[in-house]
């Protein structure tokens, strides 16, 4: 039966099989003090040789488990555990005449350049500001460019006219990053995205302060990720309305711009409209900012805080200003009609700040709680409150923060437990690695907290997916692996007549429900997990975004850390 289930999926995808390896591996490689896990697909194994990568001999032989139906791909996968092996060096997997990519295996430091990769992209990403060597270098490659987008020049737009802010008049709102493949700047994605890569540099402080980015700011005495965060700090305080303590919700052109460079995207550039939803992860965000960096900038803090208490009682007086673009705003939207999620966030963040019982009395714990979007992100508050659980005051239920996140964890760790794809994912749908990458994170978390290999072998898993070990082969990181993404669907990286992507992107993975954009035609599967094409017009598949690179900063912090006693 085994064998004839096997012929029976070779013959149902030849085509679109072929082309991939059957053994993949993280293509990065994996820490000597860590399990180590591969697949196999489509192989009917039953052992392994372990190779050196330099001189092709035989380091270590193994058994393969008997294969599961992975429903999502289509496929059988056989996992092949090496754990036990953890000779440093660089190797590849054999198993009959197919072979993996190689890998390393490293005590110490095997995710330190694509830690540095994924962060560094947001600087790529930034606004206002020209790419000059030696921060625009990547492993010889100048990926300098003009200064584009300076935003000294905003327009109030009439959704956003106001008693003291007329239509037309001018504001100035420069820094900040692009928000994904285009030039716009959204509080709310700013939001979710901050937030990860804040509450990365909580847990892991010290190896942060030694992780050098290359930035302008480095300065050897703050750490570059403070550095980047507090450039799009800085832009946030921008859009929010001094007169009243609104947020603007975006910062864009009236339409998307053609695929050019920054410098030549040259349209008038309008910030519209208020929204409630924007207030709130703006009141989040500056919060957290505040407690975060207050003993390295307390200044600065003190004016975040006072700007999130602000947009909080702007919100209070608006708690329902739902934002949908303006008839002649035809960029992104990031329209949400349930604001309950954002009110439970901006109330955590102030209370960990503050210890202000008034905000306690805004959390509602009868909501749902789930994987963080930046539609719904009700569970980063439960983040934050489960982090500083010992800190809050006594009048807040502590149990129960600690029970909702709990259940949240055990969730996704089924999701794990029941997968043969050895991955933690409910379903691909736009952006499916960034919600693979959030899993990761929610089970990283759970393993700081719960002290259980189960989370640390799931978070593993995600991991291991993103960056090779997956039914696509592509590791999903530009410039990182053997096999990576190299048209992304970006203005930036498709105009700047440079044939390597800009590095350290994730882009957003497989997605059965949208192929229309290269047409259906050109995507090699219509499988769910192998659904994806690196083509620059597969915005569906292809695009990066601000919101998927955080949560994989946050989880490659995580890796990095795990092995360390």
């Amino acid at each position: 039966m085994k064998r004839v289930l096997y012929v029976l999926i070779m013959c149902f995808c030849v085509t679109c099989l072929c082309a991939q390896k059957f053994v993949r591996v993280n293509q990065i490689g994996y820490s000597s003090a860590l399990s180590k896990v591969a697949v196999a697909a489509n192989m009917d194994a039953t052992s392994y040789e372990i190779k050196d990568a330099k001189t092709n001999a035989v380091v270590y032989r193994g058994e393969i488990e008997q294969g599961k139906y992975w429903t999502l791909s289509r496929e059988v996968i056989q996992k092949i555990d090496f754990s036990s092996f953890d000779k440093e060096g660089s190797f590849y997997i054999q198993v009959g005449t197919e072979m993996s990519y190689p890998f390393l295996i490293q005590k110490e430091d095997v995710y330190r350049e694509l830690s540095q990769g994924v962060i560094r992209a947001f600087y790529f990403w930034r606004s206002s500001i020209a790419m000059e060597a030696p921060y625009s270098l990547f492993r010889g490659i100048n990926y300098s460019r003009k200064i584009g987008h300076p935003d000294t020049l905003v327009y109030i737009h009439k959704s956003a006219a106001s008693e003291n802010r007329h239509v037309e008049s001018v504001i100035r709102s420069p820094k900040g990053w692009y928000d994904a493949g285009d030039y716009n700047k959204y509080v709310v994605n700013a939001g979710i995205s901050m937030h990860l890569m804040m509450m990365s540099y909580e847990l892991f402080p010290e190896y942060y302060k030694k992780l050098g980015l290359n930035i302008p700011e480095s300065d050897g005495v703050f750490p570059d990720l403070y550095h980047e965060l507090k450039w799009e700090a800085d832009w946030l305080l921008t859009m929010q309305d001094p007169y009243d303590g609104g947020v603007y919700h975006k910062l864009t052109t009236l339409k998307f711009s053609g695929f050019v460079q920054p410098s030549d995207d040259t349209a008038d550039r309008y910030v519209v409209y208020k929204s409630t939803a924007a207030a709130l992860d703006f009141a989040a965000v500056m919060a957290m900012y505040s407690r975060v960096f207050k003993e390295i900038d307390p200044a600065y803090c003190e004016k975040t805080l006072a700007a999130a208490k602000y947009a909080w009682q702007w919100a209070e007086k608006h708690p329902s200003v739902l934002y949908y673009n303006p008839e002649d705003v035809r960029t992104g939207s990031y329209s949400d009609d349930d604001l309950s999620d954002e009110f439970f966030w901006a109330a955590s963040e102030l209370l960990i700040a503050t210890g202000e019982q008034s905000y306690y009395k805004k959390l509602d714990f009868i909501q749902k709680f789930d994987s963080p979007t930046w539609r719904k992100v009700n569970t980063l508050g439960l983040f934050s409150m489960r982090l500083h659980l010992d800190e809050l005051p006594s009048f807040v239920d502590k149990k129960l923060i600690d029970q909702k996140f709990k259940s949240l964890a055990q969730s996704i760790y089924n999701q794990f437990k029941f997968s043969p794809g050895r991955l933690a994912l409910k379903k691909f749908e736009w952006g499916s690695n960034g919600d693979i990458a959030i899993n990761g994170v929610v089970l990283g978390l759970a393993y700081h907290f719960y002290k259980s290999d189960d989370y640390l072998h799931a978070m593993m898993g995600n991991f291991d997916y993103l960056l090779g070990c997956n039914p696509t082969d592509y590791c999903f990181v530009t410039c990182f692996g053997s096999k990576y993404p190299k048209h992304i669907h970006d203005r930036r990286s498709f105009s700047d007549n440079i044939v390597e992507p800009i590095p350290g992107y994730l882009c957003g993975g497989a997605n059965p429900n949208q192929v229309s954009d290269c047409g259906q035609l050109n995507y090699p599967s219509l499988s769910p997990a192998r659904c994806y094409l690196d083509d620059d017009c597969s915005y569906s598949t292809n695009e990066i975004a601000i919101n998927w690179n955080a949560p994989l900063v946050f989880l490659v912090a995580m890796m990095e850390n795990a092995g360390k006693k």
